[in-house]
């Protein structure tokens, strides 16, 4: 019998284009972007408009589990299309704003209330069902999704507001979503490869590499309930939200520090985009690598290059040193959180994946929400971003020290004593 094409390697496009258009790409690739003419227009105070990524991150913090357990409950397709709705619709509404600095903050809590199913919640559950073999390379290039829009958002933004203004940018945005991104994930996103017939990877069922996959068969795992008494829960959980808070400070204030230091707003412009380059290379790269060595020290490898990135910003990069500083912050925050999502399937597999990763991108997201804002007040209260930068760096250091001491993962295809076993004996 003629075996159907494998699937899933369309499916991991699609969930690229959604995560290139999702609220975690729109909000850190182009709200730095926004945020200068926004604040000239209405005239807010410097520090006031860094509250936003705060609120989404918080609200996102709040409703990741339970978006999570839908995900894991209805399949990921119809929360992802519901969700990209809404973002369109928040998008295009701050076409209509007023000088309130609340209705920035309510669209933003808007945006991480109802639109978290076009983040990794849902789109990493997609491609844990759909890949087992080759999951950390299929992860990396659905993930790289996130960086070819960073790329690519902040430059459409910039080019559209300096031709009909910063709402008429956001309609642009939201005209993304509908007319391209919408119509694409109606198409071609589906939750299990079983609906063609197959199992991960394309393997038909009881062929050979099915049968010898190292790793359990889908929806096998542990609960969220057992999974909060692991010790390797709260070093991920640790681990992640301090480099959430040094990565995600970075990659919001990059633009203000630069045009603070003189740099031309589409140039500041670009060097977002390098970050999100950055970020596209270390995703395919982190996936291709987590396939074949410990995904731990994997991470470790590439936190190391936003402690140079940094340290050359800290004592003031400039011009081409710039760019290569942003690309190497961008390196780490893309292998990070392709780490994340396959550390949680390895971990604790797929049986409540999206519950479990939903707190992990919770956790994340708060990280990366509190360290802008505190970044903006340690600038304002030390009169420039030399001393926070510092700082930032000695908590990427910690959050390295910490990937030490990750033990190795459980075999899946074990039975569940010995596997209680093997953790006993690691811990």
């Amino acid at each position: 019998m003629h075996q159907r094409p494998f699937f899933g390697w369309i499916v991991v496009a699609a969930a690229g284009l959604g995560l290139a258009t999702g609220i975690a790409t729109v909000v850190a690739a182009t709200f730095s972007i926004f945020v200068g003419p926004m604040r000239d227009e209405f005239g807010w105070d410097p520090s006031l408009p860094f509250w936003a990524p705060l609120a989404v991150t918080v609200t996102s913090a709040a409703a990741a589990p339970a978006v999570g357990s839908l995900v894991d409950r209805l399949g990921a397709r119809r929360i992802v299309l519901v969700s990209f709705g809404l973002e369109a619709l928040i998008l295009a509404s701050f076409h209509f704003m007023t000088g309130s600095i609340w209705g920035l903050y309510l669209r933003y809590v808007a945006l991480g209330a109802l639109c978290l199913g076009t983040t990794h919640v849902a789109f990493a559950r997609v491609i844990a069902l759909w890949f087992d073999r080759r999951r950390g390379l299929a992860l990396g290039l659905a993930l790289a999704g996130v960086g070819i829009g960073g790329i690519v958002l902040p430059l459409v933004c910039q080019a559209l507001i300096e031709w009909q203004g910063w709402r008429a940018a956001y309609l642009g945005l939201a005209f993304i979503i509908v007319g391209i991104t919408l119509p694409v994930l109606a198409l071609t996103l589906h939750d299990s490869p079983a609906r063609f017939g197959q199992t991960a990877d394309g393997d038909p069922p009881g062929d050979a590499a099915a049968a010898a996959r190292p790793s359990a068969p889908p929806l096998v795992g542990v609960p969220l309930r057992e999974a909060v008494r692991e010790r390797s829960y709260w070093l991920m959980m640790l681990t992640f939200l301090l480099i959430g808070i040094g990565l995600q400070s970075m990659m919001i204030h990059l633009v203000p520090m630069l045009r603070a230091r003189g740099v031309e707003p589409m140039l500041a412009a670009a060097a977002q985009s390098t970050v999100f380059l950055g970020l596209v290379v270390g995703r395919l790269v982190t996936g291709w690598l987590m396939d074949r060595f410990f995904a731990p020290r994997v991470a470790l490898a590439f936190l190391l290059a936003p402690l140079a990135g940094i340290a050359a910003l800290a004592t003031g990069a400039s011009g081409p040193t710039a760019f290569l500083a942003a690309a190497l912050i961008g390196l780490a925050a893309g292998a990070e959180v392709d780490v994340i999502a396959y550390l949680t399937s390895r971990y604790f597999g797929l049986h409540q994946y999206s519950r479990i990763y939903g707190t992990y991108y919770a956790v994340y997201s708060l990280g990366g929400g509190i360290g802008p804002v505190l970044t903006a007040q340690g600038v304002a209260q030390t009169g420039g971003y030399v001393t926070v930068l510092w700082l930032l760096i000695a908590l990427l250091a910690l959050a390295a020290g910490l990937l030490t001491m990750f033990r190795p993962f459980p075999d899946w295809s074990a039975p569940r004593a010995a596997r209680a076993a093997a953790n006993a004996r690691a811990t």
